[in-house]
């Protein structure tokens, strides 16, 4: 998959100046808490994800995606950033963080469609997409933001809309 990706999308994942990651990094990223990958209808990789508690910083954890150039801009790193989050919220985590190589990413942007994410900077220019998560807010499929209906039954039996 690396090989199909441009530089640019190797440096928004990486921060490596547009090299694929060397084997002891991959390595790094593998032991993982918890992984998302995406193949193509043929079984090729195309995505892939991982979430993994800080060493640093208790209850929080750092999440990244990338995605084939070829797949991008399909909502397809969205919905695995939006896995990742759900699942850092199922694992007890107070906080995800992100790096992206520039303000203003896909990253960014999907994380504040989640939340009310906190941007900082890193001293090498790096944006710090910092989301807190309300434990309340547990789901895998969609954002609360997006869930706007839900059925409630009540004693009678009759269903309604809300």
């Amino acid at each position: 998959m690396h090989a199909r990706c441009s530089r640019a999308t190797l440096s928004a994942r990486y921060l490596a100046q547009g090299r694929a990651p060397s084997r002891r990094l991959c390595r790094t990223l593998l032991r993982t808490d918890v992984a998302v990958v995406t193949f193509s209808p043929t079984g090729s990789l195309i995505a892939m994800g991982n979430l993994g508690a800080s060493d640093e910083d208790s209850g929080v954890a750092e999440i990244a995606v990338i995605v084939e150039d070829a797949w991008q801009h399909g909502g397809l790193g969205t919905t695995m950033l939006r896995h990742l989050v759900a699942a850092a919220r199922l694992t007890g985590m107070d906080e995800v963080v992100a790096i992206a190589p520039t303000r203003g990413s896909w990253t960014e942007a999907a994380l504040a469609r989640l939340g009310e994410p906190l941007l900082q900077r890193t001293p090498f220019g790096e944006a710090v997409v910092r989301l807190r998560l309300a434990p309340h807010h547990v789901g895998l499929l969609a954002p609360p933001a997006a869930r706007t209906r839900r059925v409630v039954i009540s004693r009678a039996g009759m269903a309604s809309a809300q």
